[in-house]
């Protein structure tokens, strides 16, 4: 084949290949995974400065290194994309490496089989949208598997050849830097040192700067791994051997081989995470050309260049057919350049073996094998496997979509969030579902704010068009059956990849200016006793104060809903129910107090809540706070005054109330209750 048609169609390839792994990128999969929350947060402690050669995640060590550049790929911005794109600019250079290294090794027909094989399967278009260190292994191997078939003389007289400095450079750097990827890589350390050997002794005379090279990568490769090595000493618990290769107490040892194997051709992987359960790695035609291209390197075993994939093979398939939950095809990963090799060494030995008038069949057959792989990876990726539920639940796809249509959304419309955990841990075992769905968001620069609407809800910009998002559940009865009637008012968003019943489109500017405008004659108030003009009782018949009333910290009390009972028992719950505007930037740990008092200085019961994060708010945004205070069960009858107010958490210090610019104490009174005994 004439090299410039070869390298015509690799660039072909790696143009589908790259748009089989970046069509729909930030919906396929539709969230992250717990395993990939976990590297995303190792990513995020590295960012923060915190490097170290291996983390403890829930007691097992995870290497550092692709999180390391993890922080790098991200730093532009993280969400779904974001996080991804590392993974799917490692695998398209590992497609571009697999051709260059078929190419050399046994040809171009053998470099382009192997490249459009891994161009269109399952497996490698999965972990180009996962983020794993596994994603980086089929690159590792490729790239180390190059280094030394450029760096040792696999062709040729190795007495004339002049050493690659670059490519023996590039392989200690490769091993070296490998322990930090992931355990696999002590593998291929081995891998590399046996072919060395095997070089040495069956291909002299070498020459000497050959062997000096040699030396020199094996001592870069001991001081860039010397940190590994002092770190597993010092936690010998977390360190690479006891992950390696873990014994499966549900297999016996030939039952995980023979499950391995069988997941490559007939019953794949039957986790959603990575497969469509049950799909194999290959079609069978694909495997059938496989075998052939081992038994066609096992024929030429005395040639460097089949016994450096022989070896590979040796190495590196007991750590995939092997491993726990067989076929695990997380496992595969640095088994996929090599089963993309020997197919294009069988392709290459099937086509030569026919006569010159059969090829033209050959090669459209071929090509009809290649396109029946498109259409099954396509089938199976963006229809089958997009569907699956169990799919969906593992890669917490709710959060995904929601966090999806936010990216889309909030540049124009503003959101509400509503949950009830409003103050996570700064750094809990389990992330909520605002924290994950903060992962998944592009958009970090918009404002979003954050209620529980269980008491609270926020209608911002005086009541205009927002988006009422329920994170926790699609179910409105989670939400305050008094707010409730305000979602009421708007419509419930129904768009393709929106999860149900979870995003209200709600504008009620003028309702709620209907309602604010009705508490002057509805909702009576008055200030502190002995502060207030008109009388220094706190009667709500005798009010001297209309809303909107200002207080300090950019905070204005625009009214209640006085609609409390007519008696209330002791222990009985008194529902609170106010409205408050934003004038500015509010104090960050900003609280509400409601007390119910039998005098003007003895407090019986109070409530100090805020359903909202105030550090979220923004000028003209409304919140209305639904608080519940309790009655004491001893509490005797009579007559009861309700009086609110504001403070800062972190002082106790309370937020003057104003009449006009005149501060008039630091609490309202709203009226009072009466208590009876039943």
């Amino acid at each position: 084949m004439p090299k410039r048609l070869s390298y015509t169609l690799a660039v072909c390839l790696l143009l589908l290949a790259a748009v089989l792994r970046l069509s729909q990128i930030a919906t396929l999969p539709p969230g992250f995974s717990a395993s990939e929350i976990t590297d995303i947060r190792i990513a995020e402690t590295a960012r923060q400065g915190r490097v170290e050669v291996f983390y403890n995640v829930h007691g097992q060590g995870r290497e550092g290194l692709y999180q390391t550049l993890l922080t790098a790929a991200s730093s532009p911005g993280g969400g779904l994309i974001g996080y991804r794109i590392l993974s799917v600019w490692v695998g398209l250079l590992a497609l571009a490496l697999i051709y260059v290294l078929g190419n050399r090794l046994f040809g171009n027909l053998a470099g382009l089989s192997a490249l459009a094989l891994m161009s269109v399967s399952m497996l490698p278009i999965l972990l180009a949208r996962t983020i794993s260190p596994e994603s980086m292994l089929p690159l590792f191997v490729t790239a180390v598997l190059l280094a030394l078939s450029v760096s040792l003389p696999v062709f040729g007289d190795p007495a004339t050849e002049t050493p690659n400095t670059v490519a023996f450079g590039a392989l200690s750097l490769l091993l070296g830097l490998g322990f930090y990827l992931h355990p696999v890589s002590f593998v291929v350390a081995l891998l590399s040192m046996t072919f060395i050997v095997y070089m040495i002794i069956t291909r002299r005379p070498f020459t000497r700067r050959t062997v000096s090279f040699t030396w020199f990568t094996v001592v870069i490769m001991i001081v860039i791994a010397t940190p590994y090595v002092i770190s597993s000493i010092h936690r010998p618990g977390l360190a690479a051997a006891g992950r390696l290769l873990v014994d499966d107490p549900s297999m016996s040892f030939l039952q995980s081989f023979a499950a391995g194997f069988n997941g490559l051709f007939f019953i794949g992987d039957s986790s959603p995470a990575l497969n469509l359960p049950g799909r194999p790695l290959i079609d069978l035609v694909s495997g059938v050309i496989l075998i052939v291209g081992v038994a066609s390197a096992l024929r030429c075993w005395r040639q460097a260049r089949c016994v450096l994939l022989l070896i590979a093979l040796l190495f590196i398939a007991p750590t995939a057919l092997l491993a726990p939950n067989s076929p695990n095809f997380l496992a595969y990963a640095p088994l996929l350049p090599l089963i993309a090799l020997f197919f294009g060494l069988g392709v290459t030995t099937l086509y030569h073996s026919l006569r010159r008038e059969s090829r033209i069949v050959g090669a459209v057959a071929l090509v009809a094998l290649f396109g029946f792989n498109i259409a099954w990876v396509t089938r199976d990726l963006f229809v089958n496997w997009a569907q699956q539920p169990e799919m969906q639940q593992v890669y917490n796809a709710r959060l995904g979509q929601l966090a999806h249509y936010l990216d889309l959304t909030t540049a124009e419309t503003p959101a509400v969030l509503c949950t009830a955990n409003l103050k996570p841990q700064n750094n809990p075992v389990t992330l909520t579902n605002t924290q994950m769905l903060a992962l998944m968001m592009h958009r970090q620069e918009v404002t979003l704010r954050y209620a529980d609407c269980g008491a609270a809800l926020i209608l911002t910009e005086g009541g205009d068009r927002e988006q009422i998002v329920l994170i926790d559940s699609g179910d409105v009865a989670s939400v305050n059956p008094f707010l409730q009637t305000w979602l009421a008012q708007g419509q419930v968003v129904n768009l393709p990849n929106v999860p149900a019943n979870s995003v209200i489109d709600l504008d009620v500017s003028d309702a709620l200016a209907e309602r604010i405008g009705s508490f002057m004659t509805t909702a009576p108030i008055a200030f502190e006793p002995g502060l207030s003009t008109g009388s220094d009782a706190p009667d709500g018949a005798q009010a001297v104060a209309a809303p909107p009333i200002r207080f300090g910290g950019n905070l204005t009390f625009l009214g209640y809903e006085h609609d409390w009972a007519e008696f209330y028992a002791p222990g009985d719950v008194v529902p609170v129910i106010t409205y408050w505007r934003v004038d500015g930037i509010v104090p960050s740990d900003l609280r509400l107090f409601t007390h119910i008092l039998s005098d003007p200085t003895n407090i019986v019961a109070q409530n100090d809540p805020i359903s909202v994060l105030p550090g979220q708010l923004r000028p003209r945004d409304i919140f209305i706070q639904v608080t519940y205070v309790q009655l004491p069960r001893n509490l005797l009858n009579g007559s009861y005054s309700i009086s609110i107010g504001a403070y800062e958490d972190n002082t106790d210090i309370r937020l003057p109330v104003f009449s006009g610019d005149q501060p008039h104490g630091a609490r309202l009174f709203l009226g009072q209750i009466t208590v009876q005994g039943k």
